[in-house]
Order: C-alpha cells, then structure tokens, then sequence
C-alpha cells in the first residue's frame, strides 16, 4: 500500500441527510486506506452536518469542516485548498463510488501517469439504467493533444461532470471562481476548464466507478421555466477561456456551435411545454433570441444533420424569426422527443 496513490475525496454536503451516510460507506467500506475524505458542510439546516461529524470521529480519513451557505462551487474550491492527496476526486453527497473505485484508479494512475483519468458512471434511473461510457476507441490510451481532449469533452455534456473526473492536484491553481459562486446548474464546467488547461496527459477507461442518484428533488431535475430568462454565462465564459488558449480553428467552433445549439435546441422545448403562460413563454424565448452570445456566436449557423438535426433546424428558424407561438405549437404537439 506504500507505493499507492494517495486520493483526496471532496464531498459538498447541503441538506442530504437520507443520502449522506450511503455515500460516506460507499467510500470508506471499499477498504482502502490511502485517502483522505475532505467533507465540507455547506450551511446544511438538517443532520447533514452532524451526521459526517459521526464518521469523522470514528474514521481519521474522514475530515470536516463546516462553512456558511455558499452554493457547491465554493464548497469544491474551499475542499480543494485543503487536500493534501495525489489525486483529487469528486463526489456529489447524494451520489455513490461502486465497489473498486480507488483500485481501479490507483492502477489506472500508476501504469499510465496521467493527469486526469475520465471514467463512465451509471444511474439508476425510474426509467432504467442509464450509462455515461466511454467510446471503445478512446480508452486505455493516454492522449495528449490538449485540442483533441478538449472537443471531446466540450461536445458530450456528460463530460463536463466532475464526478467523472481523477485529477492530478497540481492542476488545480488556485485560480479564483468566486465570480461565479452563485451559479447552481453547469458550474462543473467551470473546473473543467481549469484541468484542461493544466493537465498534459489524459487517459479514458471504460470502467463504470460512479453511482448518480437520481433525485427528481435536485436542482437539475426540479427546473421551473416560469420566469425563466436566458443566461449564457458560462458560455460565455469558455468561449472566452477558448478564444485566450487559441486551441481551436474554425470548424471546431462550428462543431462545438452545434453541440451548444442542440442543448438550446432541448431548453426551447422545456420552456415551451414547462411555462403554461403564453405571455411568460414568449418572454422566455425572446430573451433567448435578444442574448448577445446567441446573436453573436450562436446564431451563426447549424450544420447538424439527420431527422433530429432537420427537427433543429426548424426550431431555430421559428426562434429567429420570432413565431414564439408557432415554436410553441411545434415543441408541444410535433417534436414529441427530448
């Protein structure tokens, strides 16, 4: 065990006291000791705070710390300043490691020597099981063009998640977030961004390590479009963050546009069957249609093909021209899929 890689787990709690003890076992009962679980109670008002400070007294590797409410991304930056390991991972309170996890990882790391190790995950859905996996071409090699890594991971949402993500610590920097704190959808992105610049070498593996609960409470699930006014600020933040690394041409913009378009392209339809208020919904859209970024990046054009990139096409046409009510009618009553 001398030889192993020492992990530093970093758990954001808040108020998920059905789910925290699950979470903490899943960890702590895969019987390896070189790590280091770095709590740390964000305001929680129920036992969330109380229950990790049982583990933290029984188990020395458990450690933790409790702050004021400051939402998850602060929580992650504040653990991060605190790890003391190899590796960093991270892991959502209301989610699990499957059994093997840091064994899988630990000889990942040591025969490859990569910075970052991105892996699949599963979730137990109540529709079934749904798998975030990597592609069979893309596994057990480490990769090196940064340009290459970088569209991969910007054109599969799923890729943005942390909890998929075993960092090297040294490429996190210190760099300071708090502008974006408040941020409580897509803030994963974020730190994405900061290991794709630092890491320099990144290897996939098909392994399934991640456990996501499916909690139709959380935030990413409980989405209400009432009200809802465009806001494409970390979009804009790592268009920015491309255009300052220069790791981009022009057709990776044209694909990344279209990943971005297709995403939009599932907000519309949310917006149009989630907002029982005409009045509400048209707001909705035209805050979509008047955004800067969509007007200046977005609206540049989409090339996806297919029946469901045909179905887009014509989403976006009906955006641009402003028919929020045939759009309306469109996302409800035609374009039936997600």
């Amino acid at each position: 065990m001398s030889d192993s890689v020492f992990f530093s787990v970093l758990i954001p709690v808040y108020n998920v006291e059905p789910y925290v003890r699950a979470c903490l076992d899943s960890i702590l009962g895969q019987g390896y000791e070189k790590l280091e679980l770095l709590v740390v109670d964000d305001g929680s008002t129920d036992r969330s705070g109380a229950i990790c400070d049982e583990y933290a007294a029984r188990d020395a590797r458990v450690k933790v710390f409790h702050k004021p409410n400051g939402g998850a991304l602060c929580a992650r930056c504040y653990a991060i300043e605190r790890a003391r390991g190899d590796y960093v991972l991270f892991v959502d309170s209301d989610d699990s490691l499957l059994p093997h996890t840091f064994e899988t990882l630990d000889r990942a790391v040591r025969e490859s020597g990569a910075d970052c190790v991105i892996y699949g995950a599963r979730s137990d859905t109540p529709g079934g099981v749904l798998k975030a996996s990597n592609p069979g071409p893309l596994c057990n090699q480490v990769l090196r063009d940064k340009r290459q890594v970088t569209g991969i991971v910007l054109s599969d949402s799923s890729y943005n998640a942390l909890w998929r993500k075993c960092v090297r610590r040294s490429c996190f920097d210190g760099r300071d977030f708090s502008p974006w704190f408040h941020i409580s959808r897509g803030e994963d992105l974020l730190q994405s961004t900061e290991i794709l610049e630092n890491a320099e070498s990144f290897l996939f593996i098909p392994d399934e390590l991640y456990l996501y609960r499916y909690n139709s409470a959380s935030i990413t699930h409980s989405l209400r479009f009432t009200g809802y006014r465009a806001d494409f600020t970390l979009d804009e933040f790592v268009y920015a963050w491309l255009r300052r690394l220069a790791l981009f041409d022009e057709a990776d913009y044209a694909r990344y546009r279209d990943h971005l378009l297709d995403t939009l392209v599932i907000e519309i339809k949310r917006i149009c069957r989630g907002c029982p208020d005409r009045e509400d919904r048209n707001a909705a859209l035209q805050s979509i249609r008047d955004a800067a970024f969509y007007r200046d990046f977005l609206s540049r054009g989409y090339s996806g093909g297919g029946l469901r990139g045909a179905l887009n096409r014509h989403v976006l046409r009906l955006l641009d021209r402003g028919s929020f009510d045939a759009l309306g009618l469109f996302c409800t009553r035609i374009y039936r899929g997600r």
